[in-house]
């Protein structure tokens, strides 16, 4: 599922549960939704990192919530599962995980 779909239906869940009064009102309501997923590095520097998912589609990771350790070695290409909150242009990361050993 490219980007933009999977932004529309995380949209999509978002407003479901702001009528159902699950969710936070206001324009930021899909901000904090979990997300996880499996990609492969394109780059990082400093706090930030864009990885790539299985479908080409680039997305950026927002690290400064994230220890240093779990991403300080990670190389180019890379496989890695990001876990953290939808932002609005961006993925909030609270985890960086390598499944390769």
């Amino acid at each position: 599922m490219r980007w933009n779909g999977l932004r529309m239906v995380v949209l999509a869940v978002a407003s479901a549960l702001t009528l159902s009064g699950a969710f936070p009102t206001g324009s930021d309501a899909a901000d904090g939704v979990p997300v996880r997923f499996a990609a492969r590095v394109s780059w990082v520097a400093a706090q930030t990192m864009v990885v790539a998912t299985d479908d080409g589609v680039a997305v950026n990771i927002d690290l400064s919530q994230v220890a240093q350790d779990e991403y300080q070695r990670l190389a180019p290409g890379a496989r890695v599962i990001v876990t953290g909150a939808l932002g609005r242009n961006h993925i909030q990361a609270s985890s960086i995980e390598s499944p390769e050993p």
